[in-house]
């Protein structure tokens, strides 16, 4: 196991630890290996899916390393790759490959059959001069970094041109050539500028909204920053080429972590490429000059935090919550899975309220004052809880309104007997 890496923060010492788990692939010419593999991409099953930039073809592993099949078919002239290098998978996976020097986007299928492809050489809409990096975002949008056109251009699922980002002003203007492109949950686009050190980060509507990066080797500085992966809780990794390592940003694009030095050994990189991160928040990185991918595991609790916000977002909450509970099981004072423990609670016991379900609200708002004896949202549901849900409080009143209304008839009628007799 590598060493933690510590961050000093306001008198606070925190860590998070990496471990290389596994290489795949070797340096050669035949089957199954691999001359400087550039990009990497992971399918829902875990099968892996590298470029190999040198061998001109894309070479397919299982999820224990062991190869599969390559695409490259070369009786067929439309299937001849030249320079793949980015890989995407869409949520039906589909693969994308781009090739630099065809100056197209290649799609096939898992099994490596060729569906189809669009661009061409050149400046207009559509059309690429030295295509590098490509992401598919979570509504299966297309983003290619188009290096010598000095943009990113956005495609539909079939290829059609949507749009473009640019990073562009008086200082980034002759050199802001994009070579890496990454999408996060929330579909921010992450674009690495290798010439200028620097990471952009524009809105799912195209809008510029950040950048970070400098030239160095401290954490947080670059040399040749080349591709870019987010995971599901936010956090974007970057490969940074010439300082041999990844570096770990938050959402909120502040340093958290590196790893990775120079050298030929597991632990080590020499000019890492591409890279993709799994729903474990598991890190597969192109290992370019090793001739290999490396595979990297996060800490137990990182793997938690990943899960825990892909339940969310599908909607499973009380999944979430339980991934949760395992970061506390570990880390039983981590205020951080306890705020988002408490936001999931209350999120859960609103959705059983509108389902109807009083006594499930009521549980999670127990929960929820557990952690938070004070939470003024669930001293407030849990008080109207007392006397049922505001259905059941409307269905007591009209049953005390029919239950008068039945006496008084009753009443009546003896009334009006008697007075007949």
């Amino acid at each position: 196991m590598v060493p933690a890496v510590f961050l000093f923060i306001a008198g606070a010492v925190l860590a998070e630890e990496y471990r290389n788990i596994k290489t795949i692939g070797s340096y050669g010419t035949k089957e199954g290996a691999l001359y400087y593999p550039c990009g990497v991409a992971v399918d829902s099953v875990g099968n892996v899916y590298v470029t190999d930039w040198k061998n001109r073809k894309v070479t397919k592993f299982s999820a224990d390393g062991r190869f599969i099949l390559d695409f490259e078919t070369k009786s067929r002239m439309y299937m001849r790759l030249k320079g793949p290098a980015g890989i995407a998978i869409d949520s039906a996976d589909n693969i994308f490959v781009v090739d630099q020097y065809l100056a197209k986007v290649f799609k096939y299928s898992l099994d490596g059959k060729f569906i189809g492809s669009f661009g061409s050489y050149g400046s207009t809409q559509g059309k690429f001069l030295n295509p590098r990096g490509i992401a598919v975002d979570s509504e299966n949008s297309i983003y290619v970094a188009d290096h010598d056109n000095f943009r990113v251009q956005k495609f539909n699922s079939k290829g059609d041109f949507m749009a473009e980002l640019k990073y562009m002003n008086v200082e980034t203007k002759k050199y802001a050539r994009p070579r890496g492109v990454a999408c996060d949950a929330s579909n921010n686009v992450y674009v690495v500028y290798s010439e200028i050190f620097k990471v952009v980060v524009f809105s799912a509507e195209g809008k510029m909204t950040a950048d970070f990066g400098e030239s160095g080797a401290l954490p947080g500085q670059f040399k040749n920053p080349r591709y870019a992966a987010c995971d599901n809780v936010g956090n974007v990794y970057v490969t940074d080429y010439d300082n041999h390592r990844v570096q770990k940003f938050n959402k909120n694009l502040k340093f958290v972590t590196t790893f990775g030095t120079n050298g030929k050994k597991p632990e080590n990189f020499r000019n890492p490429e591409g890279i993709f991160v799994d729903a474990s928040g598991n890190i597969f990185i192109a290992d370019a000059l090793n001739d290999r991918i490396s595979k990297w595991e996060p800490e137990d609790v990182i793997k938690h935090a990943n899960w825990a916000a892909l339940f969310e977002k599908k909607g499973l909450l009380q999944d979430a919550i339980g991934e949760y509970l395992e970061i506390l099981k570990i880390r039983p004072k981590d205020q951080s899975a306890s705020q988002s423990l408490i936001e999931l609670y209350l999120k859960a016991a609103k959705k059983s309220q509108q389902t109807g379900n009083s006594v499930q609200a009521r549980a999670y708002y127990s929960e929820v004052l557990k952690f938070d004896p004070l939470n003024e949202i669930a001293i407030r549901e849990t008080n109207e809880l007392a006397g049922g849900t505001r259905e059941e409080r409307d269905t007591k009143r009209q049953n005390i309104v029919l239950g008068v209304l039945v006496v008084m008839a009753v009443v009546v009628s003896i009334v009006m007997t008697f007075k007949s007799t």
